[in-house]
C-alpha cells in the first residue's frame, strides 16, 4: 500500500524526501509538446490518461479522493466506487463526552474536512448512504461530525476546507454552529480568519506587485499547495453568498496575486531546485509547476464563473504562458519522466504528483478546454 501523505504535507517536505532518491532516479531527455490538436487539449487528453492509468490504481485514500475531483463521484477503484471504498476503509469515529462523531485521520485526509469538501464539490447527495465502520453513515453525518469536532485552535492556513464546506451548507443568515463542547461559532468568522490568513500569507507578493520589493520565497510556500487553497476557499465563500468585510474585493486583490506568481513563481522553482545541476530536478520542478499552475487555472475558472475575474491583458498574456508551461510539463509526464521509479523510490511524492495532476486536470474540465 502507498502510504497515505503526512498531515500537511507540504512542497518543502516533498523536496526534502524527494532528495533522497535523486541519486537513483534517471530521466529520458525532454521533448517537444505534443503536436496533435490545441496544447491545452492534449495535455487535457494526457491528463486525464494519467489520473485513470495511475491516481485509481494505487491503493492510497488521497490520492483516489483527489481522483474523484475530475472524473466525478462514480469513479471506481477496483470493483467498486472510490468513494464507498474509502468510507467504507479509513473513516473513524471520534468520541466527545459519550458521543462518536464520524472522521477521517489527518493521516489520511491530510487537512480537516477535506474528503468531505470533495464530496460537496462532485455533488455526492446528503443522505447517500455508505457502510463503515460505525454503520451506515452520510454525508450529513460527515458534516454534523466537522461540526461537532471543529477547534478554535485550527490554523488559518488549515482553515479552507473546512470553510468550503460550511459556507455550502450554512448560509450567512443562519451561520452559527456549536461544536460538541457546546462552544458556539459563526461561520462569517471563520470565512474572515481564513482571509486574513490568505492575505498575510500573500503579503510578500502583493509587496512584489506594488514595486515594493522582488518576488521572492516567503511564508506562503510553507502553506498547504503552495497558498492556492487560502484563495480557492474565499471564491467558494463568495459564490456562497458571504460578502463581509469587503470580501470579494479583497479577494480579486489575491486572484490578482495568483495571476502575478503564474509569471513569476516558476523561475523562483527553477532556481530553488536547480533543474540544470540534476536530471531529477526537472521532474521535482515540474511537479511544483503542475501544482501552481493547476490549481491556480482552477480557481481562476471557478472566480470567472462568478465575475470575480476578468483578466487585462498582463493578465491574459501571464495565463497564456502558464497554459503553454502547463501543456509542457503534461507532455514530459507522460512521455519524459520516468513515473515508475519515482512511485517506487519515493512514493509520498509520487502520490503529491498524483493528487496534483487530478486537480490540474479539473482546472481543464471545468475551462472546457
Amino acid at each position: 500500500m502507498t502510504a497515505p501523505p503526512a498531515p500537511r504535507w507540504s512542497r518543502r517536505r516533498f523536496l526534502q524526501v524527494a532528495g533522497l532518491a535523486a541519486a537513483g532516479l534517471a530521466l529520458a531527455r525532454r521533448c517537444p509538446a505534443a503536436a496533435a490538436g490545441t496544447p491545452l487539449a492534449e495535455a487535457r487528453r494526457e491528463l486525464r490518461a494519467l489520473v485513470t492509468a495511475r491516481a485509481l490504481i494505487v491503493d492510497d485514500p488521497w490520492v483516489l479522493m483527489h481522483a474523484v475531483l475530475p472524473l466525478g463521484r462514480d469513479a471506481r477503484y477496483r470493483d467498486q466506487p472510490v468513494l464507498d471504498y474509502v468510507m467504507r476503509t479509513y473513516l473513524e469515529a471520534e468520541t466527545r463526552g459519550d458521543t462518536r462523531y464520524p472522521a477521517f485521520p489527518l493521516g489520511v485526509e491530510a487537512h480537516p474536512n477535506h474528503f468531505l469538501e470533495i464530496m460537496y464539490a462532485v455533488d455526492v447527495p446528503p443522505d447517500r448512504p455508505f457502510a463503515t465502520p460505525l454503520g451506515t453513515t452520510t454525508r450529513a453525518d460527515l458534516l454534523a461530525g466537522a461540526q461537532a469536532l471543529f477547534a478554535p485552535t485550527m490554523p488559518g492556513s488549515e482553515l479552507p476546507w473546512t470553510v468550503s464546506v460550511l459556507t455550502a451548507e450554512l448560509p450567512p443568515d443562519a451561520d452559527r454552529f456549536e461544536n460538541a463542547a457546546g462552544r458556539a461559532f459563526t461561520v462569517r468568522a471563520l470565512v474572515e480568519a481564513a482571509a486574513r490568513a490568505a492575505e498575510q500569507g500573500y503579503g510578500e507578493t502583493l509587496a512584489a506587485m506594488a514595486g515594493e520589493k522582488a518576488y521572492g520565497r516567503s511564508g506562503l510556500q510553507g502553506f498547504p499547495c503552495n497558498g492556492t487553497h487560502a484563495v480557492h476557499c474565499l471564491v467558494e465563500a463568495l459564490a456562497h453568498g458571504y460578502r463581509a468585510h469587503d470580501l470579494a474585493a479583497r479577494t480579486r486583490r489575491l486572484l490578482a496575486a495568483s495571476t502575478y506568481r503564474l509569471e513569476h513563481e516558476p523561475a523562483l522553482i527553477d532556481a530553488h531546485l536547480g533543474t540544470a545541476a540534476s536530471p531529477f530536478g526537472v521532474l521535482n520542478a515540474d511537479a511544483a509547476k503542475l501544482q501552481l499552475i493547476g490549481h491556480t487555472l482552477e480557481n481562476l475558472a471557478a472566480a470567472r464563473r462568478q465575475g470575480l475575474f476578468t483578466p487585462d491583458a498582463d493578465d491574459a498574456r501571464r495565463l497564456a504562458a502558464a497554459e503553454r508551461e502547463l501543456a509542457a510539463i503534461v507532455a514530459r509526464l507522460a512521455r519524459v519522466h520516468d513515473l515508475d521509479a519515482l512511485a517506487r523510490q519515493v512514493p509520498r511524492a509520487y502520490a503529491v504528483l498524483l493528487g496534483d495532476a487530478c486537480h490540474a486536470l479539473h482546472a481543464l474540465d471545468v475551462a472546457d478546454v
